[in-house]
C-alpha cells in the first residue's frame, strides 16, 4: 500500500506573516496607550483625529501652550485626517475579507498591506508638516529648549 503525499499548504506562511503584522500593530497601539498615559502631561495628550498623527515624544517636548497650538492646527485639518482614517478602516475591512477568501491570495493581501502603509504615511506627513510649522514659530532659544526636552524624553524611552 502506498501512502498519499500530504498536500502542500502554501497558505500557511502568508497567513503567519499577516498574523505577525496584526500582532505587531496591536502591540504598537497598546504601547502607545501605555506611554501616552504616563507622566504629568497625561491630561494634555492629543486625542481623536489627532491621535497617531505626530509622535508622542515630539508633542510632549513642546511647551504646553505650543502643544495646544499644535492641537488646534491638527483639529483644523480634521477633514483630511478623518478621510485618511476612513481609508485605513476600509483597507482593514478589505484585509479581513482577503483573509477569509478561498483560495487564499497572498498577492492581494500584500497589495492591501501596501495601501495601508501608504495611507498611514500620508497621515504622518500631515502631522509632520504641522509640527514643522509649529517649530518654525519658535525662536532659537525656544527651539534649543525643545531639542533638550526631546533628547531627554527619547533617552528615557530607550532605557525603558
Amino acid at each position: 500500500m502506498t501512502e498519499k503525499p500530504t498536500p502542500k499548504r502554501r497558505w500557511v506562511k502568508p497567513l503567519l506573516a499577516v498574523s505577525l503584522i496584526c500582532n505587531m500593530l496591536i502591540i504598537g497601539v497598546v504601547a502607545g496607550i501605555v506611554i501616552d498615559n504616563r507622566g504629568k502631561d497625561r491630561g494634555e495628550r492629543l486625542d481623536g483625529p489627532a491621535r497617531s498623527v505626530v509622535g508622542i515624544p515630539f508633542v510632549r517636548a513642546l511647551e504646553p501652550e505650543d502643544r495646544r497650538a499644535l492641537y488646534q492646527e491638527i483639529r483644523r485639518d480634521d477633514d483630511r485626517l478623518r478621510e485618511n482614517r476612513s481609508a485605513l478602516r476600509a483597507r482593514f475591512e478589505a484585509l479581513l475579507t482577503a483573509l477569509n477568501t478561498e483560495p487564499f491570495d497572498p498577492e492581494a493581501v500584500q497589495v492591501i498591506l501596501q495601501e495601508q502603509r501608504e495611507i498611514a504615511l500620508r497621515r504622518q506627513n500631515i502631522g509632520e508638516a504641522l509640527l514643522v510649522e509649529q517649530l518654525s514659530r519658535l525662536d532659537p532659544t525656544e527651539r534649543a529648549a525643545y531639542a533638550d526636552r526631546l533628547a531627554r524624553d527619547l533617552r528615557r524611552l530607550r532605557r525603558e
